[in-house]
């Protein structure tokens, strides 16, 4: 175990298949996969290095010539093949064995005595093999097992893994034809015949239509998909089985199986589906359907396994004729025409085009629910229906019966998986055509022939070439590795990932290259590699990962994480927790995006339904789940009876008007315009390319930048993170753009597509309209500008830390704290504390964001920014958070792109001008500094000026400067034209309001001294330069003019009011004649005196009042 042990210490250094392109198609060399390990120096005992006081001290440059003299030697290269080391492992072991042998203070004492040995010629060099070859394990700790590890991905028998299917003698009867021959129709004869028997088909769509065809026939049947399970009796089961190929179960036995479409066994995705059905399932007889291409190998591979073998050919029932002319326009469509299109972007503007003339349009494509499908397939087959066009992609080559009378090619081309997992635009096959072609003219409708053509002209001599071409024979079927091997692998590797297990496995994997390949595991890593973190068995993460989920749909595959999460916490996953969490209920789309997301939810659902079959305790409610997925089936369905108006919100015509291309592509003057400004752009191309990764995807698309793009990329309108985002949702449009404007270097080996101006003009024209497109696209990847988005980042960022702090406790406090710390170690690094600081991420604001006030609903772009890359995240969370503390770098500027580091700006970080330290000189701010976007320009500071701020304003004068720093103050504000240093005295002139005095320089002139305020109320003031016409007190001016201020206060009547002062005025008088008469009798009376001067007092008060009310007769009432 000692050894198990050390592989595992090993295996944690094994990389991640580069995230380059689809690469797990083509075997990856394991040499790739491992990394050495570094060994440590030996330690002394006691302190004493035996080594040294055995063999005394080695001469560095006599040690050096030694191993190089070893590393040269053959034999040593023989020998360690003989042990596993070869190419890469046998140099990095070399090398690893140089450094130690030459670096390490301490060896160890066998080591330091051979070596020592060596250098005094008493033994030979190969003598150091052996001690080579140990210190080689220790760095490549696999060469333990690795005998172990081959033996257990040795693919060459796959025909071995079925033990009940090789106990029997089996006769098969291959039905061979082409579509609509009848060769299914023979196969479920029998199938109905027989006591028991299993139906296998490539859709739920087939299986389904063969469980209702047999139930009404009156043979009891079950239906069994990934999603679904129907029981003809109820709660016991039937004799016969219809079901989806993935489904067999290779361990019941059955009278009579019928394996349709058996040519998909070259799928690279599916594959392997049909191989393991038609070597694997357990029945006496079997019918097989399918292509004639398929002939030879399914008849190789059973010979090979002793079973019988019977060819059945079939004809078509009704002739297909291939016209000899386009359809030219749209506006040609006639009843039961079928236009087929490969990708959903082009359905949808045929649909729109086609309803814009009135017809009614029936619209089936891959996503859609398959009850929708149903429907649609009805709606377009009733004679009672206004509907009379359908428009579809290739999904209606398999599973629906339509009443096509001819089939009408929108384009020849579609973005395939070729065998080493790239994606490559590339002519359809003849079987694709053949297939989708062959649905016209079904025998059974009330047409008694089809017909195929093309839109185009162009297209049509390459359609004829394509049809008339014979198939390619089928020269390879494909394997998967099951879960049994898998868990074998894990056995000797126990700490390894699902993800690393995959690469290994695939990498040491031995196939019979002449009869089998691999398939794709790309859809399966890119899962595991999703839930890594998340605490799941091995065989629990693989059926989790074998769901059937595109990649391509971000929101099914955050809700495949969310269960992967819910799941490993213990916690059932219920109907209502689904609803919440989904947003259910939904109301009728009113945009395409809409209708897409329904379709995405309706994916959700059907993972849920899949994942609740295999786990029915975690999984409870299933039975509501699928009510809700019905009630979204309806939905959708009406939805898509409203086509037209959804088709209205998509407004990508306007998109090209604007770039002054018409949308109308058969138009040959758009064509040869749209091939120049792709041929002008293409030319700009040349220069530096683009590769953006994601940490969650196992794809990564390159574009050549140019053109529209790489102005946008200039400005600052679109950053690497927008463009990465774009990439990775439209890469088919996008592999599409990459394509070479000339047909011939799709292909260089096809003939059928020959060089042709026209051909080319059109592709250039789609090129540049995809360039186009991307440019649409980038606005829509994100709601706000991409200055907002950097610091959008920056607050996610540091939210992000803030929760991780407030988090960081010392032990985990909730949940199974035992499973806890035997499975996650540390609360730390647990998955309840990533999940804790989302929760509570963008809650609150941080002090790190710049102008953060400026930007409009932070916390909600902060929200959405999170739910966008919180994989991302994750990534930093479980993997990169030692190596890069600091998130924000590595987020924000370094994986996402939309920041840049401090003084850099632009789509490339480039510096700002001016010193690194310092831009700009000190004196400006670089516009878009620290940001994807902006140009980079000097914006100087108040008083400075020029492209590096290195030069005072005019106004301004130099008080201080050097090679890197200039400091500039304002002049007097007398100064005009600029001046020669601080004071009035140093002006070049003066402003007006100021005169020129030899003495003091610029003098203010005071204008009051001409009086030139003319209003009455009004008064002057004297300002530097200037003067100004206030009001007076108390007065205030409106419409120019001043008058009285109601909202001055004013004085209040003395004592009580007007009565007090008629009362006092009175009194006064009276005093008055009291005093004068007094005085005449008493003249000398001390009293009487001042009694006198008393009265006198009052009348002067008296008077006083008398010249106030004299005053407001005059002036109004203010002056009271």
């Amino acid at each position: 175990m000692a050894s198990v042990k050390a592989v595992v210490t090993a295996l944690r250094n094994i990389g991640r298949l580069p995230q380059l392109r689809h690469l797990s198609g083509s075997k990856k060399s394991f040499e790739d996969l491992v990394v050495p390990l570094t060994v440590k120096s030996a330690s002394t005992i006691n302190d004493v290095n035996v080594g040294v006081e055995f063999g005394g001290i080695l001469a560095k440059d006599a040690l050096a010539s030694v191993l190089s003299q070893f590393a040269r030697r053959p034999a040593v290269r023989k020998l360690g093949a003989e042990h596993g080391l070869t190419g890469k492992f046998l140099l990095q072991a070399l090398a690893s064995f140089r450094r130690y042998c030459q670096e390490s203070a301490v060896l160890p004492v066998d080591l330091h005595i051979m070596l020592s040995d060596i250098l005094q010629n008493s033994r030979h060099v190969d003598d150091l093999f052996p001690l080579f070859l140990r210190h080689a394990r220790q760095v490549f700790p696999h060469l333990e097992c690795i005998e172990e590890l081959k033996n257990i991905s040795d693919l060459r028998l796959p025909q071995n893994w079925y033990p009940e299917a090789r106990s029997i003698q089996r006769r098969v009867i291959f039905h061979a034809g082409p579509t609509n021959s009848g060769k299914t129709y023979q196969a479920l004869q029998r199938y109905l015949a027989a006591k028991s028997g299993v139906y296998c088909g490539p859709l739920k769509l087939l299986a389904s239509e063969v469980f209702h065809k047999s139930n009404a026939a009156g043979v009891p049947c079950d239906l069994i998909t990934g999603e679904e399970r129907c029981l003809a009796n109820g709660q016991t089961c039937s004799g016969h089985i219809s079901c989806t190929v993935e489904m067999l179960d290779t361990r019941v036995h059955y009278e009579v199986a019928v394996i349709d479409e058996i040519q998909m066994m070259r799928d690279l995705q599916r594959g392997w589906a049909w191989t393991r059905a038609l070597l694997g399932v357990y029945a006496d007889e079997i019918h097989v359907c399918g292509e004639l291409a398929a002939v030879d190998l399914v008849k190789e591979l059973l010979v090979s396994v002793g079973d019988e073998f019977e060819l059945h050919s079939y004809e078509r029932k009704t002739p297909l004729k291939v016209l000899d002319s386009p359809l030219g326009s749209l506006d040609s469509i006639q009843p039961y025409d079928c236009i087929v299109a490969f990708n959903r972007n082009d359905l949808f503007k045929v649909t729109r085009q086609v309803e814009a003339s009135g017809r009614s349009v029936a619209m089936i494509y891959g996503s859609l629910p398959p009850g929708t499908k149903l429907a649609q397939a009805r709606k377009f087959n009733d004679p009672d229906d206004p509907c009379d066009v359908l428009v579809a992609t290739d999904a209606i080559g398999m599973g629906l019966n339509l009443s096509i009378r001819r089939v009408i090619f929108y384009s020849l081309v579609k973005v395939t998986l070729n065998e080493s997992g790239e994606k490559e635009l590339e002519p359809i096959s003849t079987s694709q055509a053949l297939q989708i072609a062959g649905r016209a003219g079904r025998f059974g409708t009330f047409h008694e022939s089809g017909e195929v053509t093309t839109l185009r002209m162009e297209d049509l001599p390459a359609l004829k070439a394509i049809l008339t071409k014979p198939t390619e024979p089928i020269n390879a079927a494909g394997l998967f590795p099951t879960l049994e091997q898998i868990e074998m692998f894990a056995y000797y590797l126990p700490k390894a990932t699902l993800s690393n297990l995959l690469d290994i496995f695939v990498s040491l994997s031995a196939v019979d290259e002449n009869r089998f390949f691999m398939c794709n595991v790309d859809d399966l890593k890119f899962l595991a590699d999703m839930i890594e973190h998340v605490p799941l068995t091995l065989k629990v993460r693989y059926v989790f990962c074998m769901a059937p989920i595109s990649r391509k749909k971000p929101f099914v595959c955050g809700m495949f994480l969310r269960y992967a999460r819910k799941f490993s916490r213990g916690e059932p996953l219920t109907s209502d927790w689904l609803a919440r969490t989904i947003g259910w209920p939904f109301s009728a789309p009113t945009k395409i995006v809409d209708l897409i997301h329904l379709e995405d939810v309706f994916d959700v659902l059907d993972t849920y339904l899949w994942l609740g079959y295999r786990f029915t305790d975690m999984f409870p409610e299933t039975e509501q789940v699928r009510a809700m997925q019905r009630e979204l089936d309806v939905l959708i369905r009406e939805s898509l009876q409203n086509m037209k108006q959804l088709l209205k919100t998509i407004q990508v015509a306007g998109l090209f008007e604007q770039q002054g291309l018409n949308f109308d592509s058969r138009n040959p003057a758009t064509a040869a315009n749209a091939a120049a400004v792709a041929k002008d752009s293409s030319t700009k191309m040349k220069q530096a390319t683009t590769t953006t990764t994601t940490t969650t995807t196992t794809t990564t698309t390159t574009v050549r930048k140019g053109g529209v793009i790489q102005s946008l990329i200039k400005q600052g309108l679109l950053t690497p993170g927008m463009l990465g985002f774009i990439l990775q949702t439209r890469s088919q449009r996008i592999s599409f753009c990459n394509v070479s404007f000339s047909w011939r270097r799709i292909r260089p080996n096809k003939t059928i597509l020959t060089t042709n101006r026209h051909q080319q003009n059109r592709l250039a024209c789609c090129c540049a309209i995809n360039v186009l497109l991307v440019v649409d696209l980038a606005s829509r990847a994100t709601d706000v500008p991409p200055g907002d988005r950097c610091d959008t980042c920056r607050f996610l960022a540091r939210s992000f830390e803030k929760g991780f702090n407030d988090t960081n406790k010392s032990h985990f406090e909730g949940g199974n704290t035992a499973w806890e710390n035997e499975n996650l170690g540390k609360y730390s690094t647990s998955e309840t504390r990533f999940i804790e600081i989302m929760e509570l991420i963008c809650s609150k604001k941080s002090k790190h964001v710049k102008e953060e006030s400026k930007i409009k609903n932070l916390e909600s772009k902060c929200h959405a920014m999170a739910e966008e890359y919180e994989e991302t995240l994750e990534t930093w969370y479980y993997h990169n958070r030692k190596e890069y503390p600091d998130l924000f770098d590595w987020f924000c500027i370094k994986t996402v792109k939309v920041c840049c580091p401090d003084n850099t700006f632009g789509a490339s970080c480039a510096p700002c001008p001016g010193d690194p330290k310092r831009p700009c000189f000190g004196n400006g701010i670089c516009e878009g500094s620290g940001s994807r976007f902006g140009s980079g320009k000097c914006k100087c500071h108040r008083g400075y000026q020029g492209k590096l701020c290195r030069h005072c304003d005019s106004n301004f004068f130099k008080v201080h400067s050097n090679e890197t720093y200039i400091l500039c103050q304002p002049c007097h504000e007398s100064c005009k034209g600029g001046c020669n240093g601080e004071g009035p005295k140093e002006c070049h002139s003066c402003r007006a309001g100021w005169i020129m005095d030899e003495d003091t320089g610029c003098k203010d002139i005071d204008e009051c001294e001409s009086s030139p305020c003319t209003d009455q109320f009004e008064q002057c003031e004297n300002t530097p330069g200037s003067y100004k016409c206030v009001c007076a007190e108390a007065f205030r001016r409106e419409d120019g003019v001043c008058i009285p201020d109601p909202d001055v206060p004013r004085p209040k009547p003395v004592f009580f009011g007007l009565l007090a002062q008629q009362v006092l005025r009175y009194a006064s008088y009276f005093g008055l004649l009291l005093s004068f008469l007094l005085i005449l009798l008493r003249p000398k009376t001390p009293l009487i005196v001042l009694f006198t001067c008393s009265l006198v007092i009052i009348a002067l008060i008296e008077a006083g009042h008398a010249v106030r009310m004299l005053n407001a007769i005059f002036l109004g009432d203010q002056a009271l």
